[in-house]
């Protein structure tokens, strides 16, 4: 049996730049002024809370939930998500198994057979047998492998962002599709109405054209008026389709097959949305958690490149059992040991070391001042955001009385045309600005929806750091 035992000496002065080394670059945090206090365009009565990781029942559709649970199922750019996930979780797993020694165990058998018969001799066979069982590890480049593991663990938190991302962002274009559809279906109903009432006016027209009342060209004007509205119902309905097939893409199956049993936006809620402290945004915003992610990889560069000056130690170790035959490996074989280690230091790169670090530092400059953007930019998106709601809903309020005005006031011109109080301009202009006036509301109405998507996403949907659940 043999054994061997290594020593390895290092100068105090390399002590302390491997401790140095090891310290690990501080990663910078955001100035106070990038964070603002408070919410300038959130109300003050409002409760603060962020949206919940189910956000899209606060619109209070049915429809919507059963799209929504259909898409989380069958969306392919989601399965594409959990797939790239699982994927970022087996390289974590990888990278946390390469902060331990490599493991190595061998088992090998030889057997020789050799038979010989000498003239005038009797027949002589011989046999030879040998075995060997070997246990090693390896450990190499010692002084990288936590920051490297710490590298790992900053680029799969910087994956997992990115999942959240997308599958929000998903989330986001299908409902937003889902109420595009339903906002068709109510233009086409209103153009229907539309042209219901064109063709009522028209057939007016053309009875007190007939009878001299009014002129020829007044009931042509509304024939073309007539015809018009149809044009447009035509267009929407294609619209529609259009809309209808591309939801039916996000769900994987054809807009033969699609069902959407709600048919209007009337029902559909518009919640309040209040965000919850600023501060929070930094933690529960997927791209700021995955520029912050990148910071830390910045950061861990530097740490590497400062490894780079210090000597990159190896360990290896066997243990070896080694016997005459397979059978008696166990019993009575031969133990060796061996271990080694390696140290080497380069002296010589013409300044690449040097070189490598500044571009590591420079990288933290760049990934701060994208850090400090991207936090920027979200703070000042949701401020935005806040604004464009509380003013759709003003102008949301002021469109439902023009529609009710409007109404009322084609109602009297079509009964004043009737009863000849009124020439044909008068109801010609009340219709007009009752077209109007449904798309107008009908077109708010939709916008106000997209505006509260939109902060939802902006706020993060629900998630944040710490939480995983990424369907």
């Amino acid at each position: 049996m043999v054994a061997q035992k290594v020593f390895i000496r290092i100068p105090v002065s390399a002590a302390v730049w491997i401790l140095a080394a090891c310290s690990g670059t501080p990663v910078p945090e955001l100035p106070s002024s990038d964070v603002p206090a408070a919410w300038e365009n959130s109300s003050a009565e409002s409760v603060q809370t962020w949206p919940t990781t189910d956000w899209w029942t606060a619109f209070n559709d049915a429809g919507l939930n059963d799209m929504v649970a259909q898409l989380e199922a069958r969306n392919l750019d989601l399965v594409t998500n959990r797939a790239t996930l699982l994927q970022a979780r087996l390289v974590l797993r990888e990278a946390g198994f390469d902060l331990f020694p490599s493991p190595a165990v061998s088992l090998g058998a030889d057997w020789n057979y050799s038979g010989t018969e000498p003239d005038g001799g009797n027949y002589e066979d011989h046999s030879t047998s040998s075995a060997d069982l070997s246990l090693g590890v390896i450990y190499s480049d010692i002084l990288a492998k936590p920051t490297e593991y710490s590298i790992a663990k900053a680029e799969y938190l910087a994956s997992v962002a990115n999942a959240v991302e997308t599958r929000l962002n998903t989330l986001a274009t299908a409902a937003s599709t889902y109420f595009q559809v339903l906002l068709l279906r109510d233009r086409i109903r209103t153009a229907e109405s539309n042209v219901a009432n064109a063709e009522a006016i028209a057939r007016i027209a053309e009875t007190r054209s007939a009878v001299g009342v009014i002129t020829a060209l007044d009931a042509l004007q509304q024939r073309i008026a007539v015809d018009n509205e149809k044009a447009s119902l035509r267009s929407l309905r294609q619209s529609e389709y259009a809309a209808t097939a591309a939801l039916a893409l996000m769900l994987a199956e054809s807009v033969q097959d699609i069902d959407i049993a709600v048919t209007s936006l009337e029902g559909v809620a518009v919640p309040r949305v209040a965000p919850g402290l600023t501060s929070d945004l930094l933690v529960r915003r997927p791209d700021i958690v995955r520029a912050r992610a990148e910071l830390v990889q910045s950061a861990k560069g530097i740490d590497l490149a400062r490894l780079e000056f210090l000597p990159v130690i190896n360990l290896t170790g066997s243990a070896s059992l080694i016997s005459g035959s397979l059978r008696n490996l166990l019993d009575s074989a031969d133990l060796f040991v061996n271990a080694s280690a390696g140290i080497v230091q380069t002296l010589l790169d013409n300044g690449s070391r040097s070189r490598n670090l500044k571009r590591a530092r420079l990288s933290l400059e760049s990934a701060l001042a994208n850090y400090r953007k991207t936090a920027i930019a979200a703070f000042n998106e949701i401020e935005v955001s806040l604004s464009n709601i509380e003013t759709l809903q003003e102008l949301g309020d002021v469109a439902a009385r023009n529609l009710s005005v409007a109404e009322e006031a084609f109602r009297i011109a079509e009964v004043q045309f009737r009863e000849g109080a009124v020439d044909y301009q008068n109801v010609l202009v009340a219709q007009t600005t009752l077209f109007d006036s449904r798309n107008a509301y009908l077109d708010n109405k939709l916008t106000r929806l997209n505006a509260i998507i939109a902060l939802y996403v902006a706020l993060g949907g629900g998630w944040q750091l710490g939480s995983e659940a990424v369907s």
